[in-house]
């Protein structure tokens, strides 16, 4: 199954994270907001978040990214790059390369093209992970799909994975709300409900007391 591990990683700060269990759906929180329920009346425009650098200000999930995330619209020599970098390892899937409509790029080595899936906001995501922790020259890279629902609400973007039901919050670079209580606010707008969310903030404080 995959997990927004693949996307969001956290690093320097894993260790001083909670554990909590996502891959059975007995495990799932009491009333916890599905995919369907996210994406509902949602409203997504892929131009209104090019141009922009983002940052995830809250989450829930027991991982995020901390850097700064940017998004780029599938440009056809994009596409045709990393189609013959998937296909390559795949040379037998059949993808709708026809859907591609947008390029995320979390963090260094990880590259993610998202195919519209029929509604506003919702993508079938092929993520692109390098291998840069094992020896020199670099294996392939390592190939992971996911089910993604993306909203606009107000000046925040709300993004939710649908294997594991964790969601994020984001805001472009220099919106981010500052306080933990601009945080919760702001992240309450998204809409979700279900695992602990935690602000950007806590840790960073976790780091400072490690």
């Amino acid at each position: 199954m995959f997990t927004c591990t693949w996307i969001f990683g956290i690093v320097v700060f894993s260790a001083a994270l909670p554990r909590r269990v996502h891959a059975q759906p007995s495990a799932y929180p009491p009333n916890i907001t599905t995919c369907e329920q996210f994406e509902r009346s949602a409203r997504f425009n892929p131009y209104a978040l090019i141009d922009s650098m983002w940052k995830i200000f809250y989450f829930w999930s027991n991982n995020t990214e901390l850097t700064p995330i940017v998004f780029a619209l599938a440009a056809k020599n994009r596409v045709k790059k990393f189609k013959s970098i998937f296909e390559a390892r795949n040379p037998d899937m059949e993808i709708e390369w026809e859907k591609a409509t947008l390029f995320m790029n979390p963090r260094a080595g990880v590259e993610v093209l998202f195919l519209y899936a029929s509604t506003p906001g919702a993508f079938r995501a092929i993520i692109l992970k390098e291998q840069r922790n094992k020896a020199r020259p670099y294996p392939e890279p390592l190939v992971k799909f996911a089910d993604v629902r993306m909203k606009l609400v107000e000046r925040y973007l709300g993004m939710m994975c649908c294997e594991d039901l964790t969601a994020f919050a984001l805001a472009r670079l220099g919106e981010v709300p500052k306080t933990e209580e601009s945080c919760k606010k702001a992240a309450d707008a998204i809409g979700y409900q279900g695992y602990e969310g935690r602000s950007y903030l806590h840790l960073m404080k976790e780091n400072d007391e490690l």
